[in-house]
């Protein structure tokens, strides 16, 4: 096994193991969750990921469950975006990095976090369902976003180009999300 592959294996498993440590206390665990309308499925996403689509998942695994709709090639970077497929059909963009998971988005409405925040909603609300815990960050477009962090997690609630409030959610590490919301 090469070396990047052997950081890489290694960086998925500290991105795992820190997910789950503080997966399960923190802000966003502690916050109350909201009643939300019904859906045929109850899709939720995390700091750690959404159903199987877990942060550190290996691209070829997703693959071969057929849990994979659409990839596109890997740039000069070793990044590729891929659509979910199955029950999560066209609900989330997933980011691989050297086919490892490192960022799951939703623009959807029917995924909700498990506070029960959505695409839709006013910053406000989202404010209101995580009491403080996050907070309202602006680039230098223009663009506002809420973050939610979670240990070196982060929930971000990015802001929707046509209307206020809420257009899109993505789930990964802060070092990741938090740049690529500042540099566009």
């Amino acid at each position: 096994m090469s070396m990047r592959n052997r950081f890489m294996l290694l960086f998925a498993a500290v991105l795992m193991i820190a997910g789950v440590a503080v997966g399960v206390s923190g802000p966003a665990a502690s916050a109350p969750r909201a009643a939300t309308p019904a859906v045929a499925a109850d899709h939720v996403i995390t700091v750690l990921g959404a159903g199987p689509y877990r942060i550190g998942t290996c691209l070829s695994r997703l693959s071969a469950a057929g849990r994979i709709d659409w990839v596109t090639g890997p740039d000069g970077a070793g990044t590729q975006l891929a659509g979910s497929a199955g029950s999560w059909s066209g609900e989330l963009v997933l980011t691989f990095h050297h086919g490892f998971l490192v960022v799951v988005e939703t623009a959807a409405g029917s995924v909700r976090t498990a506070a029960g925040a959505r695409v839709g909603m006013s910053f406000a609300e989202v404010e209101s369902i995580y009491h403080g815990h996050g907070r309202l960050i602006t680039d230098d477009q223009g663009n506002t976003a809420y973050v939610v962090p979670v240990g070196p997690m982060v929930l971000l609630f990015g802001d929707h180009p046509i209307r206020p409030g809420v257009g899109s959610i993505q789930a990964g590490p802060a070092w990741i999300l938090l740049p690529a919301f500042r540099n566009g």
